[in-house]
């Protein structure tokens, strides 16, 4: 919110109304909407104050009647962000009151420039009353309504609906998968508390689904009828879940449409959480404050940003990744302190500080296909698509006198949430249109016989040929080698600090043996700000492919935090295969 009005004061008013506080008359506000947000004008004795929302901010409104007063103006953020306890529980009489009421929901960026800098929920309710009847002034209200929903809808100029254009209820909706045991084990108690009344105030519908096992994820997304969630899907867990989700897709003879219909979505629920927070940090989005909102605002924004995958062989299978490669130190820390799960992010410091006493290091041949010149690389853009719903009718009457009220969220658990099975015994139900579970699998994918990765064919030689000619070898010991292509591969570890979403790039990261200890520490405490490649021993090298031979045992190959069984393995890029949600255009 912006003291000074925030955006250019020529913006033309679309719609424009006068408004007053319950109790004092002497306040009044002139409430504009333009392209660019609200202003909203505070006039008391004279004295004339403008506030500013961008229409970036705002996530969602609601027309509804009053079921409560207060003599306070909602004009400034709430500080309780949770919906449900807007509401004001003073009776209502139908006989007296015939207003009718827009509740405004934002989240605006507080502390700018300082190191605490944040989002904070917002809630601005315009109270109709011109007329006598209710009717009449929920037309006013729906009127308001329309015209903020249409400049939300036109800001998402990424948001592509590739089936199905005709059905808005399918558009809009979401799958929710939710890991009841990532990270300490709170997911369902995150997304009750914190997801689910931000999707009800953006007026997302969405399916839940509880995780039962290992892989229940993988099956589901595989054999289901997934163009029915055309919002895509979430996943609220760790950033092994987003590993089986991405699979179990590949895992589809319709793949290709697959990736282009669905739109991914992560909220951090896990000990890593590596995605979350390189999409933040990609656009700029004050993430440690509190990860959970800002991952949650990325979804009811509508932008989609394309996201480069990585085709991974073994001898034994092929896997695609989004997070990263690992073989060393690092592998080796997530791998092997499994054990102090319980204990959450933490498990990692703690073991490293073990595995730092015993440094080991193992010989091996790295070989890749370096990208000489980044600048010359190919770029994979964000879709510019335009939006699935056009910005119209946006009609534009003269002011009213009318007033604010608080936000009464009126009939917030009126329609019941479809869940999975596997979520009977969730303590609580989530708002919902009613429908029947139907998790339908597809025809030619049904046989466990018939499942095997598929996915874009390899542009590179097996790993039973010799490398191109071209290619980059070298054999000798290395403490770790780690190839990352996103920025962040834990929320506190910036692997990669020139990596973006999308840029068509393998950041592989080399550690050689005879880095001291000494070293190797201060190269740990340097991946925290992302300083860690001015440390002897250490590079980073940008390539399209490469490819890692093991000639010890002892070591642990990760990808995406999961294990892989131990044998040569190489990888290769995937530009832009995927999509996922950001509040931001991606660069």
């Amino acid at each position: 919110m912006d003291g000074n009005g925030g955006a250019s004061d020529a913006a033309v008013p679309i719609l424009e109304e006068t408004f007053y506080a319950l109790s004092r008359k002497q306040y009044s506000y002139t409430v504009t909407l333009t392209s660019s947000g609200l202003y909203l004008k505070k006039n008391f004795n004279g004295a004339v104050k403008t506030d500013f929302i961008h229409v970036n901010d705002i996530i969602g409104c609601k027309c509804m009647r009053n079921n409560g007063k207060s003599n306070d103006c909602a004009c400034r953020p709430v500080k309780n962000t949770n919906a449900a306890n807007c509401q004001v529980r003073v009776p209502y009489d139908d006989s007296t009151d015939c207003s009718a009421y827009l509740c405004v929901y934002a989240y605006i960026l507080k502390n700018v420039a300082m190191k605490n800098e944040r989002r904070d929920k917002m809630t601005v309710t315009l109270r109709f009353r011109n007329y006598n009847n209710y009717n009449d002034n929920l037309k006013t209200a729906q009127k308001w309504k329309h015209s903020i929903s249409s400049l939300m809808r036109a800001r998402s100029e990424g948001r592509t609906i590739v089936a199905l254009p005709d059905n808005r209820y399918l558009a809009n909706r979401l799958l929710v998968i939710v890991n009841p045991k990532s990270g300490v084990g709170k997911a369902r108690e995150i997304f009750q508390r914190k997801v689910a009344p931000i999707l009800i105030m953006a007026d997302v519908d969405y399916d839940l689904h509880i995780t039962c096992m290992q892989n229940d994820a993988r099956n589901l997304v595989r054999t289901s009828n997934i163009y029915k969630w055309g919002r895509g899907i979430i996943v609220l867990g760790g950033d092994g879940l987003m590993f089986e989700i991405i699979n179990g897709l590949m895992e589809r003879s319709d793949w290709q449409r697959a990736f282009e219909y669905l739109t991914l979505a992560i909220i951090p629920g896990g000990s890593g959480n590596g995605l979350a927070k390189s999409i933040s940090f990609e656009t700029n989005e004050p993430y440690t404050e509190d990860p959970i909102v800002i991952s949650a605002l990325n979804i009811v924004s509508g932008n989609r940003c394309a996201m480069d995958l990585v085709r991974v062989e073994t001898i034994s299978q092929v896997v695609y990744s989004f997070l990263s490669v690992g073989w060393g130190f690092i592998a080796d820390i997530d791998i092997e302190s499994e054990r102090l799960r319980i204990l959450g992010s933490p498990r990692f410091t703690i073991w490293t500080i073990a595995r730092l006493i015993g440094l080991r290091s193992y010989p091996a041949r790295l070989s890749y296909n370096k990208i000489d010149n980044l600048d010359s690389n190919i770029k994979i853009n964000n879709f510019t698509a335009s939006s699935f719903y056009d910005c119209q009718d946006i009609i534009d009457d003269g002011p009213v006198s009318i007033e604010f009220g608080m936000d009464p969220l009126e009939e917030f658990d009126s329609r019941e949430r479809v869940e999975s099975f596997s979520s009977a015994i969730s303590k609580r139900t989530f708002m919902s249109v009613k429908e029947a579970t139907s998790f339908q699998s597809i025809p030619d994918v049904v046989e466990e016989s018939d499942i095997w990765i598929r996915g874009p064919a390899s542009k590179i030689p097996p790993l039973s040929e010799p490398v191109p000619a071209d290619w980059e070898v070298v054999e000798e010991e290395f403490v770790m080698i780690h190839a990352s292509y996103l920025s962040h591969i834990s929320e506190d570890v910036l692997l990669a600090p020139d990596s973006k979403l999308n840029d068509g790039v393998i950041w592989l990261l080399i550690v050689r043996n005879g880095i001291s200890r000494a070293n190797f520490l201060q190269f740990l405490l340097a991946l925290s700000s992302g300083t860690h490649l001015n440390i002897p021993n250490v590079e980073m090298v940008p390539v399209r492919a490469f490819r890692l031979e093991p000639l010890s045992g002892g070591s642990h190959i990760v990808v995406d935090g999961e294990l892989l069984k131990h044998s040569p393995v190489q990888a290769e890029i995937m530009p832009g295969i995927t999509n996922v949600y950001a509040r931001q255009k991606c660069s």
